[in-house]
């Protein structure tokens, strides 16, 4: 599919490309706010079809009365907004990348436009690495929290002074991976949580690309002074491009009020010697601000030549960081070459054979060659129309529209790969065909149903109170036989907490890996009504969680599996 993926990307021009790019990320947008939304409290149950449907453009285009659309401003802002967006649109249709749908207006018709499947398929391989096929024993969470407790043991305090953490208590404990220092008095990590991290760490890397877990084998990794020197460089550059547009700003309002004449008509009331007065303030006042309107300018072209010298310097230090990952050289030293003088040619883009950063690095770097420069277009009304450069939101605005804007969004772009050594982990992966893979068996459960039978089998421990037979007592009346008779199981409201799913009993049930036991005969009061539904756990699921205790085990590494026990027996934990 990647190839395929690949091949219909390369089809795309430039312009079409940048389309299908904005639309996908007003898609995205859209889909991250409603989560935040409903993570909030804010559930909206709109379906997708209307909320995923975008505005593109108005057909006649009537700005002044109808605005223009996001998508609209994103295409004018990078330079191709212009009459052939129609055409490019169809070409996206074509390639089932898009759909169109359109509503009518007072002035018109606004046309719409929503990704496809197909075209989100397409953009998550063009923006997002493939994910990794590597198999790991924690998920990344409780990963992630077992390297904040290694992390936490060098500390002062040597623990995680957590209150409670339900990933330590269901995922780590029980690996004996870490402990708990007492009620409310936090977490520490174990030796076999430091051997389990040291042993997994490429693993993890693998699967969890974007953790920055630590290695306590000593590994050299990604540099922390390369991050601090690549921060550093951006701060710069951002800091310096604020500050001139905050002097351009300040220039401009300062030089209006030099510029204003005095009005000797608003003190026709006055005296002359307090009209003398007020003339001489005025002056005194327009002075300054004029003095202050040239230093404002003078310190604003200081900036932007230095801006000029910085940004080109940290775009070619993302460049250097790159090519050194690549070819397994220092990515610090890279670094300190660049910025130890004036960049007068940027070097070369190494590609690193990732997709999500290679497709948009190469075609931003392309765009940060010298071209001939175009004659700007004119419209029917005769009035010239500049083409402008990138559109990123991340760009300063006094580069915006100038030669800096595609250097700082190709280093913008290379070092968001680069912070915290994504890009190094990513690179660095213990390759997939090293870590060969057992065609999973026919037969396996899902892990929401395989939880489910583990929860099914835990609840026949012994040791643990009947509870079935315990709301029977309290409720019912049934004979000593009959209370020794009812199975151990769980209720409806406990198969939720075991598992989310509402299809998993229902598989079990079907498969004959459990089965249920009306209650109700027992209730001799009415109190459940006709149905008191018990689910638990056969013969045949006994076996089965012990036939593929090792397959299980390989394939759902995340479920934690009962204590071995004979096949026809309760298992205990």
């Amino acid at each position: 599919m990647a190839t395929d993926h690949e091949q219909l990307w390369k089809t795309l021009n430039a312009r079409q490309q940048l389309y299908l790019k904005t639309i996908f990320d007003e898609d995205q947008g859209r889909e991250a706010a409603r989560r935040a939304a409903a993570a909030a409290g804010n559930w909206d149950s709109a379906p997708a079809s209307e909320w995923r449907t975008i505005d593109a453009y108005h057909e006649p285009a009537v700005p002044d009365l109808m605005g223009r659309t996001e998508l609209q401003l994103r295409w004018r802002s990078a330079g191709h907004h212009d009459q052939g967006t129609g055409s490019t649109i169809k070409v996206l249709v074509k390639h089932d990348l898009i759909t169109t749908d359109g509503r009518g207006t007072p002035f018109g018709r606004m046309h719409q436009v929503a990704m496809t499947k197909h075209g989100r398929a397409l953009m998550r391989w063009v923006t997002k690495p493939r994910a990794s096929r590597t198999r790991v024993p924690l998920k990344e969470r409780a990963a992630q929290v077992l390297g904040q407790l290694y992390d936490a043991s060098s500390s002062r305090t040597g623990y995680l002074d957590w209150t409670r953490s339900p990933t330590i208590d269901k995922e780590l404990i029980p690996r004996a991976l870490a402990r708990s220092r007492g009620s409310y008095a936090g977490f520490e990590i174990t030796e076999e949580g430091i051997a389990h991290l040291a042993e997994h760490h490429a693993a993890y890397a693998a699967a969890y690309p974007k953790l920055n877990l630590p290695d306590p084998s000593g590994g050299a990794g990604w540099p922390a002074e390369a991050d601090r020197l690549l921060d550093g460089l951006r701060t710069e550059c951002w800091s310096l491009a604020h500050a001139a547009e905050t002097a351009g700003e300040k220039a401009q309002k300062e030089r209006t009020r030099a510029d204003a004449e005095f009005r000797e008509e608003f003190h026709r009331q006055t005296g002359k010697l307090a009209l003398a007065m007020y003339r001489e303030v005025f002056e005194l006042k327009g002075a300054h601000a004029k003095a202050l309107a040239d230093t404002y300018d003078g310190y604003r072209e200081q900036m932007q030549t230095v801006l000029a010298e910085r940004l080109p310097q940290y775009t070619a230090a993302t460049l250097a960081a790159v090519t050194a990952l690549v070819e397994g050289t220092d990515p610090v030293a890279a670094i300190r070459t660049q910025t130890a003088a004036a960049v007068t040619e940027l070097p070369t883009y190494t590609p690193t054979g990732l997709a999500a950063v290679d497709v948009e690095g190469e075609r931003l770097y392309a765009e940060c060659q010298p071209k001939r420069p175009r004659r700007a277009a004119t419209n029917r009304k005769g009035k010239a129309k500049a083409a402008a450069g990138l559109h990123t939101e991340a760009v300063p605005t006094p580069a915006r529209g100038t030669a800096l804007e595609q250097p700082w969004a190709l280093a913008v772009h290379l070092h968001h790969a680069l912070r915290d050594g994504y890009l190094y982990r990513l690179l660095n992966a213990p390759p997939e065909q090293e870590q060969p893979r057992r065609r999973r068996p026919a037969g396996l459960l899902e892990a929401p149903a395989l939880r489910l039978l583990v929860a099914l089998v835990g609840s026949e421990n012994p040791r643990r109170a009947h509870h079935a037979r315990s709301e029977v007592e309290r409720y019912g009346q049934a004979s000593e036989a009959e209370l020794s008779a009812i199975p151990r199981g769980l209720f409806p409201h406990d198969v939720k907490q075991a598992t989310r799913s509402t299809k998993a009993p229902e598989v079990l049930v079907d498969r004959d890996l459990a089965q249920y036991t009306n209650l109700a005969r027992f209730d001799g009061y009415g109190y459940y009504g006709d149905n008191w539904p018990l689910l638990h756990v056969t013969q045949a699921g006994r076996d089965h969680l012990a036939d593929h205790r090792e397959a299980y085990t390989e394939f759902h590494p995340d479920v934690r599996l009962p204590a071995q026990s004979a096949p026809g027996s309760a298992v205990v934990d």
